[in-house]
């Protein structure tokens, strides 16, 4: 007997080999026709109905006929190019957005820059009364410098 005999206690009697045992497993009488394993071929274990598995002869089972199998392609992979493709795309779209980002800052701060100048402007304008109108002079200096550091100098008013 291969599996082992299950626990009993020191005082219980053993029971005797013509009276069942409710813990061995059950066998099987021995009756019924005998097939050859060379005479039915190759046997397949299938899921039976009742959760055992029941042999099958492998002629008897349904064949399935599938194509042919088609070859893999050779060179990179497919799908690894795409994610790299992807990869490329963010970080170049990543990129530019840094340099639009820096391009857009410059051009507000020029506009800065060029709304408070216009605003000095303005101001000073304001400030010097040019719109009441009046004399206007208008003074030009022409300074022409000669040999040996000699300078000259004329002012015009107009």
């Amino acid at each position: 007997m291969t599996t082992p005999l299950p626990y009993r206690p020191p005082g219980d009697p053993v029971p005797d080999s013509l009276t069942p045992d409710p813990y061995s497993p059950v066998q099987q009488p021995l009756s019924g026709a005998v097939e050859l394993a060379a005479e039915r071929g190759p046997v397949v274990y299938v899921p039976g109905a009742h959760g055992g598995f029941v042999a099958v002869r492998r002629e008897d089972l349904p064949t399935i006929h599938t194509s042919a199998p088609v070859p893999a392609p050779s060179g990179a992979d497919p799908q690894a190019q795409r994610v790299a493709a992807k990869g490329v795309f963010a970080a170049g779209a990543g990129v530019g957005a840094y340099f639009a980002a820096g391009a857009a800052a410059i051009v507000v701060d020029s506009l800065v820059k060029a709304l408070f100048a216009g605003g000095v402007a303005a101001g000073a304008a304001m400030a010097t009364g040019r719109g009441k109108g009046g004399d206007t002079y208008i003074t030009h200096h022409h300074v022409a410098n000669r040999w040996f550091g000699r300078s000259h100098t004329t002012i015009r008013n107009r």
